[in-house]
């Protein structure tokens, strides 16, 4: 049984200035249960009153919705392939089934950039499930797709490094590896901050969890280049 929500919230994201207007976001669930899987979805959705903009956004709506319609197809295709060998088998089947929750963080929405984090847990058998990250950095007005690279300068990635390692939080100590910007899985940011988060088993064990951290925007001066 599919069962599918949208919920309009138009969170008008506050902004000190006038000219980069804050997006309208709306927030798209999908909620699938059967014997064999169990699927919890939540992304946004982008538009704007803007004409322009809101022709931008969609271009991002359709990268994030294809992204996160290729994650729900392959966790049931995988898990029909399993089920389906297993019954071929004679075997009975498991006593768990697949799982995949996905949710999102949107770190910043606005007429300029728009920082999108999507946490995608997955179980698949095993010991325990994995979770990851995958990121949507967007330039609106070039309708384009940030890299680390786009969004750093490259040659000022000591300063970066020094601030995480200044702000390096391990109080169990059970992180064995220092962050860096090198490490990191995806980057976001707002109008004050840059979030690195880093998955499980980047810095330390997986009973470490994953870890993220922030930096403020005026502390990396020369190696930011978002303006």
């Amino acid at each position: 049984m599919k069962k599918y929500i949208i919920g309009m919230s138009f969170l008008l994201l506050a902004f000190a200035g006038c000219q980069d207007k804050a997006l309208n976001v709306e927030s798209v669930t999908l909620s699938e249960k059967d014997d064999k899987w169990t699927i919890d979805i939540r992304y946004p959705v982008f538009s704007s009153s803007d004409e322009a903009v809101n022709s931008s956004c969609a271009l991002l709506n359709q990268k994030i919705q294809q992204f996160i319609a290729d994650l729900h197809h392959n966790t049931k295709t995988e898990a029909d392939k399993l089920f389906e060998s297993i019954d071929k088998e004679g075997m009975d089947p498991p006593n768990w089934k697949y799982e995949l929750y996905v949710k999102d963080s949107v770190f910043m929405a606005a007429g300029k950039y728009i920082s999108v984090r999507l946490l995608a847990y997955s179980f698949t058998g095993g010991a325990h499930g994995m979770t990851r990250f995958y990121t949507f950095n967007y330039d609106v007005k070039n309708q384009k797709l940030l890299t680390n690279d786009d969004i750093f300068n490259k040659a000022e990635a000591a300063e970066v490094n020094t601030q995480l390692k200044t702000k390096f939080n391990n109080p169990s100590n059970c992180l064995s590896t220092v962050p860096t910007l090198e490490l990191a899985s995806v980057v976001n940011f707002n109008r004050n901050d840059v979030c690195f988060t880093y998955e499980h088993y980047v810095l330390g064990a997986y009973a470490c969890g994953y870890y993220e951290t922030s930096v403020p925007r005026k502390e990396l001066k020369r190696s930011l280049l978002l303006k």
